[in-house]
């Protein structure tokens, strides 16, 4: 096709058409308040995750042939759709909790799956991400290492970030957001506080997850456990910029899953766990917060209607 005929409306492959999701306001839900959130599942890989591997990638080293990244799902969904774009060779680690939608939407883009035993400590052999360790040094293969890495939080400073700034005018006074790896709230936070430090950013996880203790005086009063995927860790990674946070407030399973439903038959948004588990927490948080709530739905309720609905 001659240059004369290409369109500026045509993407070389969907690697360029992730980003310019859209944000919407929750109207029904939060009648009265301005509540909006930035819907991540809309990107091609479907979900936030679809940016950061994208950043990751243009950081890899150029000899790089075969990938390996440890998983709650959507990472290696967006790993194993750029595996497919660039010709990749991908082994995706996963807890063997994680929903059989997400799995197979990783086999689907040619990858290579590897279950682990999820309610073992991170230190454990058979824990995903130190089997995710252990596959790239027998493969030698580049472990991307999104719990570690600064270039998670990097990607959303440098990508969702100024897209999310840029959409709301610069207008917004709280940015409340789950905290998985770290890296999004980290990197969306630490951009915005840089263009405007009276923005208050907020975190949510399930209950007796590993951050909030690290932010406030309120320690955990129980182990973690959570049905919800995605968010919650029983420690901060290393990925985790905790100076960015001012607080973090743990919500119940039961209230995420609600919140979940909510969206779904009062917004008409079809979200995951994590998106209900940072709704219901913008629910609690309301009757303290004066302004314009931002935030972002990582990922689509379809990827969970065997689990969730």
């Amino acid at each position: 096709m001659s240059a004369a005929r290409q369109s500026s409306q045509i993407r070389g492959s969907v690697m360029e058409a992730i980003g310019n999701t859209p944000v919407v306001q929750l109207q029904r839900l939060f009648q009265g308040h301005e509540v909006v959130a930035k819907l991540e599942y809309m990107n091609p890989g479907g979900s936030i995750k679809d940016r950061m591997v994208r950043y990751l990638l243009r950081h890899r080293p150029a000899d790089v042939r075969h990938v390996v990244e440890s998983s709650s799902g959507n990472t290696g969904a967006a790993l194993a759709m750029a595996s497919a774009v660039l010709g990749l060779d991908c082994d995706v680690t996963v807890p063997d909790h994680t929903s059989a939608e997400k799995v197979k939407r990783i086999e689907a883009y040619g990858a290579r799956v590897h279950p682990c035993a999820a309610d073992v400590p991170e230190s454990d052999s058979r824990n995903y991400q130190a089997v995710a360790e252990r596959l790239a040094a027998d493969e030698g293969a580049w472990h991307l290492d999104q719990y570690r890495s600064e270039l998670n939080r990097q990607a959303h400073y440098a990508d969702t970030a100024p897209e999310l700034w840029d959409q709301l005018d610069g207008q917004l006074d709280y940015f409340v957001c789950g905290i998985g790896s770290g890296g999004t709230i980290s990197g969306i936070g630490r951009f915005l506080k840089d263009r405007d430090p009276n923005v208050t950013v907020i975190g949510i996880e399930p209950r007796n997850s590993g951050y909030r203790p690290v932010i406030t005086d309120v320690a955990n009063d129980g182990d973690f456990g959570t049905v919800i995927e995605g968010v919650g860790k029983r420690r901060p990674p290393p990925a985790f910029d905790a100076a960015v946070v001012d607080d973090v407030i743990q919500v119940d399973d039961a209230d995420a899953l609600a919140y979940c439903h909510r969206l779904a038959r009062e917004e008409g948004i079809l979200a995951g766990g994590s998106s209900g588990c940072v709704t219901a927490g913008i629910a609690r948080l309301l009757p303290r917060l004066h302004g314009r709530v931002a935030t972002v739905f990582p990922d689509s309720g379809a990827y969970y209607l065997s689990k969730y609905f």
